[in-house]
């Protein structure tokens, strides 16, 4: 089990990874493609990617848990289909909000902000009935203070970059809310893939609606759009469901913390992002926050 378990830990690593690299090609792809049509592009041709990836991993009985907590899980795409629709349209609503705000700030500040996330979860719980404890006040004021850091209230451009951001974590807290609810249900990987269309589908829509989306656009923009895709989409999401069933719950969430160091470290090797003092000082606060928060909490999922 322990052995599992470490193996269960790397691939939560590498996930994390490939989610706070995904910074990088987000933020290059805003010179080529508009947002909204960027995300149904990544969206759609992900949600496709991981079709086979259902039937792959569903062949092995090890890697889908037949019940959870003692209830069976719904296998089918119908009963998968209302849940998942539901989860579309919050990460719909998320990834809008992230992909526009990468037009006014930086890979790496967008990573560190939307890893704030992982605390609004226990927060917005709190209204569902979840319990949670000092730790969690403890970590969310510290990352508050640091967020507080991080904003640069002189240049009105890149602080409605960051609220757009911050906003972002806040729906993501709740889409991470709605799936922890459904994966008890249905089975996650139908959940995951029915989400990723319909994010795409209405990711398309509201660019026809208002955008100017063209095919030549999207083959400029074809290797970020390969990336997230392939490594952000089917890949990472697919190690965090491997690795859900062995990993600790409160390592989990810890080691899903480090996609903010790793988008910041991208950030600054692929795109040349220098941080200087105060938002140095904001993302290890933010850090400090969401480590803190989970010393005494024992729960952990993903966008």
């Amino acid at each position: 089990m322990k052995r599992k378990q470490i193996q269960a830990e790397i691939l939560l690593l590498l996930a994390a990874l490939l989610w706070g690299v995904a910074f990088v090609p987000q933020k290059m792809a805003m010179t080529d493609i508009e947002p909204l049509a960027f995300n149904a592009w990544r969206f759609i041709l992900g949600g496709l990617i991981l079709i086979p990836v259902v039937y792959w991993l569903s062949a092995r009985r090890d890697a889908q848990p037949g019940s959870v907590g003692g209830k069976q899980v719904d296998h089918r795409w119908k009963a998968c289909l209302p849940g998942g629709a539901v989860l579309g349209f919050w990460l719909f609503l998320g990834a809008a909000l992230q992909q526009v705000s990468l037009l006014y700030t930086t890979a790496g500040r967008a990573g560190f902000i939307t890893g704030f996330y992982l605390l609004l979860v226990p927060v917005i719980g709190l209204s569902l009935g979840h319990k949670t404890n000092r730790w969690t006040w403890m970590g969310t004021g510290l990352a508050l203070f640091g967020l507080y850091w991080l904003a640069d209230f002189s240049q009105a451009s890149q602080l409605i970059g960051d609220l757009m951001v911050f906003a972002s974590a806040f729906v993501f807290a709740i889409q991470v809310l709605s799936a922890d609810h459904l994966v008890k249900r249905y089975d996650a990987l139908r959940l995951a893939c029915i989400q990723f269309l319909v994010c795409g589908l209405l990711s398309a829509l509201a660019s026809l609606l208002s955008e100017k989306p063209t095919l030549q656009s999207a083959l400029d923009a074809a290797w970020p759009i390969a990336y997230m895709m392939i490594f952000s989409t089917a890949l990472a999401f697919t190690f965090q469901l491997l690795a859900q069933r062995y990993a600790a719950p409160s390592h989990a969430t810890v080691i899903m913390s480090l996609e903010a160091v790793f988008a910041l470290g991208a950030g600054w090797l692929f795109l040349n992002e220098v941080l200087n003092t105060p938002e140095l000082i904001g993302c290890g606060l933010m850090l400090a926050g969401m480590l803190v928060s989970h010393y005494g909490n024992h729960s952990g999922t993903h966008h």
